[in-house]
């Protein structure tokens, strides 16, 4: 049973990172190859957009890692609640507590999944903020 949390936390992680580079390499590679005087933008006013641009990524990385190491947390105290089910005393006991364990994995992998799309929908808003603002 803890092979199955294992396996199942881990894939759910790889899956996670992957739809997340997936994201920014799509948002991000069209930027790289246009320059700004094909806009008209001058080339103080790219390296001013640029910076921002940096920063919101930055923050969003931030804020990436900051529910990562929530992930971490989750996943101790599910580990340790794992070792629990071995302490039981009934059948009945054990299949309650497999089930919280289960039930607090689901959630932690659905807020995690939720406070990903949010952030990266954060940082699109801000990013066409930020050229909206640029081409007024």
């Amino acid at each position: 049973m803890l092979d199955q949390i294992f396996e199942l936390s881990r894939k759910a992680a790889e899956s996670s990172l992957q739809m997340q580079q997936l994201i920014f390499k799509h948002w991000t590679q069209d930027w790289q190859a246009v320059s700004p005087a094909a806009f008209g933008i001058s080339p103080d006013l790219a390296t001013t957009m640029h910076k921002r641009l940096v920063d919101l990524t930055v923050e969003s990385l931030n804020k990436q890692r900051e529910t990562v190491d929530q992930a971490f947390k989750s996943g101790i105290q599910a580990i340790e609640q794992v070792h629990r089910i071995s302490e039981a005393k009934s059948a009945d006991e054990c299949v309650r507590t497999a089930e919280d364990v289960w039930r607090k994995l689901f959630d932690n992998f659905k807020g995690q999944a939720e406070n990903q799309v949010r952030e990266f929908q954060s940082w699109a808003e801000k990013s066409f903020e930020l050229a909206h603002k640029t081409a007024a």
